[in-house]
């Protein structure tokens, strides 16, 4: 599937007028700039309208309404992300180069999109949702990217040996919140190094991992 290939759960309807051959990818491209410069409540119809060179009307038979327009243009991007960190996974770099890599370019690419985590939050427990169906199909597209970087860090003996799909899905959620809930002051590079710092040697000093290991063997031989 490329960038721009059409969503399935926004498709626009087929009826009015054909559509026009590229057009869509014209708006796209032109609201992706304006989704960027500005925060999700200041976007106007009219104004991608105005910067795709097209009339209010014809931007509403491809997109009936701004939400529809925001999330098209970020599952769209969501591709192109995908894309990105597939070549990491499969450069020559080391395994936990790898991780820090995917780490960047994930955050980097939801720097500007705070709100998109906010839309899929509020749909989340609407599992007929489409827009909720077409999130997750591609969430799960990207997990098993991380996974996969993941076994690959184990394998070459830098990751303790545990189950990767948790471990894939702990590193999305800590980069979830590292998004949604960083401050103004806070920077990209600071944040990745923040995330992989802790996902790969937790919080704990060395007394504090010490103390964790003795009371989970405790509680072990409790059980036992």
């Amino acid at each position: 599937m490329t960038p721009l290939d059409p969503v399935p759960s926004i498709a626009p309807p087929q009826r009015g007028r054909p559509r026009t051959a590229g057009l869509r990818e014209t708006i796209l491209r032109a609201a992706q700039v304006i989704f960027a410069r500005h925060d999700y409540h200041e976007v106007l119809m009219e104004d991608v309208a105005r910067a795709s060179g097209v009339g209010k009307g014809t931007l509403y038979r491809y997109f009936p309404g701004k939400r529809e327009l925001y999330v098209a243009v970020m599952f769209e991007g969501i591709e192109r992300l995908r894309g990105e960190l597939q070549v990491v996974v499969q450069a020559a770099d080391p395994p936990l180069r790898k991780i820090e890599r995917l780490v960047h370019c994930t955050l980097a690419h939801f720097w500007d999109r705070q709100f998109f985590f906010s839309l899929i939050h509020r749909n989340e427990h609407k599992p007929d949702d489409p827009d909720n169906r077409e999130w997750l199909r591609r969430r799960s597209e990207l997990a098993l990217i991380f996974q996969k970087a993941i076994e690959q860090a184990t394998a070459a003996g830098y990751v303790r040996t545990l189950d990767s799909r948790i471990a894939t899905e702990m590193l999305l959620g800590m980069l979830r919140g590292a998004n949604r809930y960083r401050g103004p002051d806070d920077t990209l590079e600071n944040m990745v190094r923040a995330v992989v710092d802790v996902f790969l040697c937790g919080v704990g000093n060395a007394d504090g991992r010490r103390l964790a290991k003795s009371e989970t063997k405790g509680r072990i031989s409790k059980r036992s």
